[in-house]
């Protein structure tokens, strides 16, 4: 049932949601009025449809990719769930992620019903599993462009165009690598004194109290955790030579993967933050500036071609949605909590 909490906090959300609508509007006329932004560019996909049929095929990829990624790390949580229904989950997963306004996120929708299927002692797991999947797929993201900079390091190191940006991406994919490690040392040698150190109601006791359920269920399960992470490798793998082509087919410049990876991530890492929708303006201003660093213009158009592409087939999310809650199977929006990890 809904709290008498619930109203506030969906008004919130949903004030929140309007602020980032506006940040994201006010950018992406600023791009327009630039020249900087062509939406014209989306012509690329009429004029070459095996593009969009690439994109679409990409995009299914990433749905079962993401799919299966999450049935390994549940795996750790020892909930067993068939493939088609993590599919369905996915997919709503996604639309949820992009069309619905407010605070109820699509990991959130399906960790609850994930967690209506385990043990109640295993539940707050797998909503820590949900934050940990958001984590890996960063992190595989950082990693193959940080080997396609390893593979061709020569080559960038060379380009003082570029060198600042391999670098960077370098140094996060060193810390992508060591972090974890590091973080389970600590968890393994701190034992019970962590539990003073998470306790309390606070911002930073919960972050910390995230961190240290993230670190315990990473080193319970690392087979899986390396799993997971191949996974995720490979269509980010394929995502930046997606983005690479398209780069090539709409600024008609001579534009290398090797380049592209330099730029890719951090790129990507920038609609991450909850600035604006799905990375609207936040991303089409970040490529902007990141193709001009490397010496290519149009990266808000290739950018905005590419999200367009990528993004719109989870509005297809809605149909699993729907056959969800006629099923019975997926509580509606307003009485989904997320309690917080033991």
């Amino acid at each position: 049932m809904v709290t008498p909490a619930a109203t506030p906090s969906r008004t919130r959300g949903l004030v929140i949601f309007a602020a980032k609508l506006i940040v994201a509007a006010v950018l992406i006329t600023w791009l327009v009025r630039s020249g900087s932004l062509k939406f014209g560019a989306l012509e690329v996909y009429v004029k070459r449809p095996w593009l969009l049929v690439g994109s679409l095929a990409l995009s299914g990829l990433g749905v079962m990719a993401g799919a299966l990624r999450w049935l390994v790390l549940l795996r750790i949580a020892r909930v067993r769930m068939p493939f088609g229904r993590a599919l369905q989950l996915q997919a709503t997963a996604l639309f949820f992620n992009l069309a619905i306004p407010g605070g109820v996120g699509g990991d959130v929708i399906k960790s609850a019903y994930a967690a209506r299927e385990a043990e109640p002692a295993m539940r707050p797991t797998i909503y820590v599993v949900a934050f940990v999947e958001r984590l890996l797929g960063l992190g595989a993201l950082v990693l193959v462009a940080g080997m396609v900079i390893l593979l061709r390091g020569r080559a960038l190191w060379a380009d003082p165009q570029i060198r600042d940006l391999a670098m960077a991406v370098a140094a996060i994919a060193t810390v992508t690598l060591l972090g974890p490690v590091v973080l389970i040392t600590i968890v393994r040698r701190a034992g019970p004194r962590l539990e003073s150190w998470t306790s309390g109601t606070s911002a930073k006791a919960k972050v910390a109290r995230l961190a240290v359920s993230s670190a315990r269920l990473v080193s319970a399960g690392p087979k899986e955790l390396a799993a997971a992470l191949l996974i995720s490798m490979l269509p980010l793998a394929m995502s930046m030579g997606f983005f690479t082509i398209l780069t090539v087919a709409i600024t008609a410049q001579d534009v290398s993967f090797a380049a592209v990876a330099s730029i890719f991530p951090l790129g990507i890492l920038t609609i991450v933050l909850p600035i604006s929708p799905g990375g609207i303006g936040v991303g089409h201003a970040a490529f902007e500036k990141l193709f001009a660093m490397i010496g290519v213009a149009g990266g808000a158009s290739v950018f905005n071609a590419y999200l367009i592409g990528q993004v719109s087939p989870s509005l297809l999310g809605v149909f699993p949605y729907l056959a969800l809650r006629r099923s019975h199977a997926l509580p509606p929006p307003s009485e989904v909590e997320k309690p917080e990890p033991s």
